[in-house]
């Protein structure tokens, strides 16, 4: 496949048609912050706490029980959040790769479909045509 001139390609890099032009990965990462901001500004966006207290075992007391919860569940651990930003920023960086990737297998399949029914239909007219235009004559080599 031969990139187009809006499609630049540098030496070991792949060509890749279906991005946005100019989307580096520190527009990614602006609009990862931004996303967030937005969510945060909504309030949907919640750190992920459990309120169940851990399951207790037979024989354990009450006392080892509850300060085990208390560890568990002290303020500054729902604060704490799973990923860096560098990390999602480099999982959204994969994650559209993978889908553009899908995107363009996709995009072949129904391209090579359409030309193959496309080369039928024109068989199919040239077998027509050249039925019309000798009708019922035979053939013969000057023809």
């Amino acid at each position: 496949m031969k990139c187009s001139n809006a499609c630049k390609q540098d030496v070991g890099t792949e060509c890749r048609p279906f991005a946005i032009p100019g989307e580096k990965s520190e527009q990614i990462a602006a609009n990862i912050s931004l996303e967030i901001k937005r969510l945060q500004r909504r309030r949907q966006l919640h750190y992920q706490r459990t309120n169940s207290p851990p399951p207790q075992e037979v024989g354990t007391s009450q006392s080892c029980s509850s300060s085990l919860s208390q560890n568990t569940f002290s303020p500054s651990k729902k604060d704490t959040p799973l990923f860096t930003f560098k990390q999602v920023t480099m999982i959204c960086e994969r994650m559209l790769k993978d889908r553009e990737s899908q995107v363009r297998e996709e995009y072949n399949s129904v391209l090579s479909n359409k030309l193959a029914e496309q080369y039928e239909a024109f068989l199919k007219f040239n077998l027509d045509m050249i039925h019309k235009s000798f009708g019922d004559s035979p053939f013969s080599y000057i023809s």
